[in-house]
């Protein structure tokens, strides 16, 4: 085999098990991984040492909950285009224990991931997967809701993307897990022009900081630009994060001119409760 490298869906095969697991081993650190284009690739020499010591490293995560079942079921709804369905396995999701950063990060991104990854590889049409954006966004919206917290804020949290960029799914639910942490979220939206984020940055009251996402390599520089007008108009007090697919880690992020990666919303949080103006 040699030390080519592979797509997800062969070392599921590989494997033995659903190409979602593989994603799930990925997105938790377990097996090294490199972005190609829309989608990821392993070397071969890493699956041989992971199924060596496969044993280990799927180990359930954080207090013994394990992702997979539940997000596999949401990616079999999002392709059936079931609405109803997927707000209600939500629902069962969080009667069982879990919380909304859960069924988030740990069952919604990895099936909308994957279905990426289908349509990717040519297995389902893009209607399918323009449909499960779509699902995914307003069932987000009508649980989201129901953890917004009211009364006084910490502070202001801008969210949006540069241009080139109009994927909102990922920064609609970063919005719903802050807002829950009681800052005050404005979201922008995508494709911003620089000198719009920056406006806002000043113009609205107590931004604290700004999240901007990138899913592709290609809208980085207008990331960076953006970061760069955000950090003039407001002479370098406004922080600014960057997250996204294509923002690779934290030293990635701070190239692109941010002071923080917001690569998982999980260590996002207590970075931004250490300059909330509120508590």
């Amino acid at each position: 085999m040699g030390n080519k490298n592979l797509t997800l869906h062969e070392v599921a095969e590989m494997l033995g098990v659903h190409y979602m697991t593989v994603y799930r081993y990925v997105h938790e650190g377990h097996l090294p991984a490199t972005k190609q284009g829309h989608g990821w690739v392993v070397q071969a020499s890493d699956v041989r040492d992971f199924k060596r010591g496969a044993g280990r490293a799927v180990s359930p995560n954080e207090g013994g909950k394990k992702a997979a079942p539940w997000s596999e079921r949401m990616l079999a709804l999002l392709i059936e285009g079931n609405e109803r369905g997927v707000v209600k396995l939500m629902e069962s999701v969080l009667r069982s224990g879990n919380d909304l950063y859960f069924v988030y990060l740990d069952v919604l991104v990895p099936a909308m991931n994957a279905i990426g990854m289908k349509w990717s590889a040519g297995e389902i049409d893009v209607f399918v997967e323009h449909r499960a954006s779509g699902i995914a966004s307003r069932s987000a919206a009508q649980i989201g809701a129901r953890f917004s917290k009211r009364g006084v804020h910490k502070g202001t949290v801008l969210i949006g993307s540069p241009i080139g960029e109009h994927h909102v799914l990922g920064y609609q639910l970063l919005g719903d897990l802050i807002s829950m942490e009681g800052w005050k979220v404005d979201n922008l939206g995508g494709d911003v022009p620089p000198e719009s984020f920056a406006s806002a940055a000043v113009q609205i009251f107590d931004v604290v900081a700004v999240c901007i996402a990138s899913t592709m390599s290609e809208t980085l520089p207008a990331l960076s630009k953006t970061i760069s007008s955000i950090k003039k108009a407001s002479n370098k007090s406004i922080l600014c994060f960057a997250g996204g697919a294509a923002v690779l880690d934290s030293e990635h992020a701070e190239n692109l001119g941010a002071d923080y990666w917001a690569g998982c919303p999980r260590k996002l949080l207590p970075l931004l409760q250490q300059h909330a103006i509120r508590n």
